[in-house]
């Protein structure tokens, strides 16, 4: 079944694989009333700004919601989850969305990032997986008045940023220094809040996704073949493929990609590479399958990219 986009009033959904049931709210439209100035970033402080939202929907954005007052009552995965005062709650891309309900008094915010900007933006993965394992464990943790007031702080901050009519030179620098420290600000949270015995130990899922990750960070310059990290790790790349995306929601193909396309991009942007020197650079066989492969992944050829980024 062919994928395609829906623009339903706030968000941009495509139709599941799966079922003609569950949408998948992948892209904020510039249009929407919720979108900031910066592409794939949309932070709100009323939830009745979401509209025309049906469920159940998969969420491909990596989701932050906080309660400042009242109470949230979630439901996601057939799990349901409840957020009173100083709560926040993180939810990775691939969850799906069957309910929400609000209390009269609630109040809070919610940030939403595409993964792929989020990618972008932060360093090695393979430094932050093991609090991410944690952060599904147990997605909803309680902070303290001062935790919840530094949250507080960044969120009006970064959202006066992304927000502002009259930008800034380097707006988008700031905003995504801003969002890093906003998200390791978080996931600091979330390690403080779990226990010894849970750092120190994963799903061996979990493992096997961390040391994927690592050989990919490593190696994904020179090796893109899904079948070279299996033999890395000992499995079958059946195997591996199944493991990898049980654990993030991502497939193998899907990490090794975002590894290239990021690297790609910042030699694009950064460098005075030829474009022929970059496919060098990243092992492919010519520049003509170096620019099918990423007009394919991003949706414009190395050319058009490093134009359009010259230009911001």
């Amino acid at each position: 079944m062919v994928k395609y986009l829906q623009t339903i009033h706030t968000f941009a959904s495509r139709y599941d694989d799966c079922s003609m049931e569950i949408r998948t709210i992948d892209r904020i439209p510039t249009n929407s009333p919720i979108a900031a100035c910066v592409d794939n970033i949309a932070l709100f402080d009323n939830i009745s700004k979401i509209k025309g939202l049906t469920f159940p929907v998969k969420i491909d954005f990596i989701l932050s919601i906080m309660c400042e007052q009242g109470t949230l009552v979630l439901n996601y995965d057939q799990r349901t989850f409840s957020l009173s005062k100083n709560c926040i709650l993180v939810l990775r891309p691939g969850h799906v969305m069957n309910s929400y309900h609000v209390s009269a008094d609630f109040r809070g915010h919610c940030i939403m990032v595409s993964s792929d900007y989020l990618g972008d933006t932060l360093p090695s993965m393979s430094r932050i997986l093991p609090c991410m394992v944690g952060v599904m464990d147990r997605p909803v943790i309680q902070l303290t008045d001062e935790e919840a007031q530094n949250q507080l702080e960044l969120y009006r901050i970064l959202r006066k940023k992304a927000y502002e009519s009259n930008p800034t030179p380097f707006r988008l620098e700031t905003v995504s220094s801003m969002l890093k420290a906003l998200f390791f600000e978080t996931l600091g949270l979330y390690s403080e809040h779990m226990s010894e015995d849970n750092v120190g130990k994963m799903r061996r899922k979990d493992a096997i996704l961390y040391d994927f990750i690592r050989y990919v960070e490593r190696d994904f310059r020179s090796e893109r073949a899904v079948s070279y990290y299996a033999q890395k790790l000992c499995v079958s790349p059946k195997h591996l493929s199944a493991t990898v995306k049980e654990a993030s929601g991502r497939t193998a193909s899907d990490w090794i990609d975002s590894y290239v396309v990021m690297e790609a991009k910042i030699m694009l942007r950064n460098t005075g590479m030829t474009i022929q020197e970059i496919s060098m650079k990243l092992n492919f066989a010519n520049q003509s399958f170096f620019g099918k492969y990423f007009k394919h992944l991003v949706g414009v050829s190395p050319k058009e990219y490093r134009v359009t980024a010259g230009a911001e």
